[in-house]
């Protein structure tokens, strides 16, 4: 199987100082307030980056280029998995942007993507929140899960299953692998990103109606909602 290289990317813009904005993607104290619910940070070129950012899930690497107030690269350590962040002063505040640089393959990785693509939105979107109006939002990330892992369907035409978790509530819902998701009670799903926000607004132990297309066919399943498998 050939490995592709990929390159994706997110961006916001933060209303605050050049060297708040820094900090709080350099250090530790400042990581903690509004991405990482742990790091451990040696700032150097050679020094190593580690965090937890809560839900199970961490990363570790190793600083290989700084530019002070501008642009740091962190490397994994088995060197497959470069992350570039980048701050450049613009005329409403600091312009952020995190590019990831990978080789994604086949489509579970595909929807591994979708998923980083999705985590670093809502974290730079608690950047903001956090540096401008002092609220931190991470409670409200990750509360809803079904039990599949999905990737976006051709043309935003839904989210398609790529599997469904044993025992999880949508295989007891009888969601099957590729089936296409395509509506959450009656609201559109026109990919992973929508599918995600939709569920996650719904409260845990409610029944959602998923509308699905399975060869063809529409479908209307009522499937229960269970809390996030891994708690922050």
């Amino acid at each position: 199987m050939n490995k592709i290289k990929d390159s994706i990317k997110r961006e916001i813009v933060v209303n605050a100082p050049l060297k708040q904005v820094w900090d709080a993607l350099t250090k530790p104290e400042h990581l903690n307030r509004w991405y990482t619910k742990n790091a451990e940070i040696e700032f150097r070129i050679g020094g190593k980056g580690y965090m937890n950012h809560g839900w199970g899930a961490t990363s570790e690497g190793v600083f290989t280029e700084i530019d002070t107030m501008k642009r740091f690269v962190l490397q994994s350590l088995d060197g497959d998995f470069t992350t570039i962040t980048s701050l450049e002063k613009v005329e409403n505040g600091i312009h952020v942007s995190i590019e990831y640089q990978a080789s994604f393959i086949g489509e579970m990785n595909q929807s591994t993507k979708e998923n980083m693509l999705f985590g670093t939105s809502q974290f730079l979107g608690n950047l903001k929140s956090v540096y401008e109006t002092g609220t931190d939002n991470r409670a409200k990330f990750w509360k809803a899960w079904i039990g599949i892992t999905h990737t976006t369907n051709e043309e935003n035409r839904g989210t398609r299953v790529l599997q469904v978790k044993e025992g999880s509530v949508a295989a007891t819902a009888g969601i099957k692998p590729e089936d296409i998701i395509v509506g959450i009670d009656k609201e559109e799903i026109v990919g992973y990103k929508s599918f995600e926000r939709t569920l996650n607004e719904k409260t845990v132990n409610d029944t959602v109606t998923l509308t699905i297309v399975r060869q063809s066919e529409k479908l209307l399943v009522n499937c229960l909602v269970d809390a996030y498998p891994v708690p922050y």
